[in-house]
């Protein structure tokens, strides 16, 4: 199980000298969010700023783009890095996509699908000389002039979806090199939802499970103080209520027997009571959704919850150590690897 640092609501301006701590520190990789920017600028300079460390969006809004926009994207970063460059790929919700970014909604599992086979579609054009000529039930791309055809290259191109539900994550094991999966998750829904129905898409294309690669950012609470890990723990509490008023994550409460939480959750959301959310959030739920502990105990209770589920992991929120102290714990992490890969 890898390490990575996500870079969460970072400008592209900061992307750059954060993603070069991250490698002298000893992280895996590097995750640009796309919340108050856009995720390939910050992995352009994510990019730039390393030399060794893979750099990944987590997630670029796919229905905000088209294929072919993301294509030229994907492939530039792809040439920039030399192949460090890993494409994660979300769909939003409808709200935002059709409000924000007044671009259209619609089956979602389908419309994605259409999106990843236009990508491969057209770098397959480039890679091979060969017309483009993709016609698909939301996308077409059939025009290619030399003079739009950018040079061509062998590097690879990783794609990743996002998933919650089983229909998505089906697809990712289908068709992409990956999933990033959200931090509200147990280890009963890995088990129970996501593991089952990713072998299911890795059957449809007979493919191995060695093909697809599991990143989560994890809600790690930390503290060296009962202080510390007190405030942890309420902002935990916080944010998971909010994720968890969604109805997407219903089933991942059902998990842990928790169902009935989430219309209670959705109706708070929608009266603004962000504090009394938290407070529905129980010391139980949480230790099913959040790892507890001390920073030096994340490698092992990590290894423990998520070893031989998840491939890459990193914590939803910044470490609170130095960086001697950091670097130490990073090899803990490679450390609980090796007697993983022992096993």
């Amino acid at each position: 199980m890898k390490i990575d640092l996500g870079l969460i609501g970072s400008s592209a301006a900061v992307c750059g000298p954060a993603a070069a701590w991250a490698e002298r520190a000893g992280f895996d990789g590097v995750w640009a969010s796309e919340s108050v920017t856009d995720a390939f600028l910050q992995s352009q300079a994510a990019l730039m700023a390393t030399s060794g460390t893979t750099v990944g969006t987590a997630i670029a809004v796919a229905f905000a783009r088209n294929p072919m926009s993301t294509a030229y994207l994907g492939w530039d970063l792809a040439a920039l890095s030399g192949g460090r460059f890993v494409m994660g790929l979300g769909t939003q919700v409808r709200a935002h996509v059709e409000r924000r970014f007044s671009m259209p909604w619609g089956s979602p599992v389908a419309r994605m699908r259409d999106f990843l086979t236009a990508l491969d579609a057209i770098w397959s054009a480039w890679r091979t000389g060969t017309k483009l000529n993709y016609e698909g039930p939301y996308y077409r791309h059939t025009l290619m002039s030399p003079v739009f055809t950018p040079d061509r290259h062998e590097l690879p191109i990783p794609v990743m979806i996002a998933a919650v539900g089983d229909r998505m994550t089906e697809l990712g094991g289908e068709l992409c090199d990956g999933l990033i999966l959200h931090g509200v998750t147990t280890a009963a829904y890995l088990d129970e939802v996501t593991l089952p129905a990713l072998e299911r898409g890795l059957a449809a294309a007979s493919r191995d499970r060695s093909r697809v690669s599991l990143y989560c950012p994890i809600f790690m609470v930390m503290g060296d103080t009962e202080e510390q890990f007190e405030a942890m723990k309420r902002k935990t509490r916080e944010q998971i209520a909010f994720y968890a008023s969604t109805p997407a994550y219903r089933r991942v409460l059902a998990s842990v027997g928790y169902e009935e939480l989430q219309p209670e959750l959705r109706e708070l959301s929608r009266a603004g009571e962000w504090t009394r959310m938290g407070d529905l959030i129980d010391d139980t739920l949480l230790g099913h959704i959040a790892v507890l502990g001390r920073p030096e105990e994340m490698p092992k209770l990590c290894a423990e919850r998520f070893g031989g589920r998840l491939d890459r992991i990193s914590s939803y929120y910044p470490w609170p150590v130095e960086d001697d102290r950091l670097s130490d714990i990073l090899r803990g992490f490679a450390d609980e690897g090796k007697r993983e890969v022992a096993r």
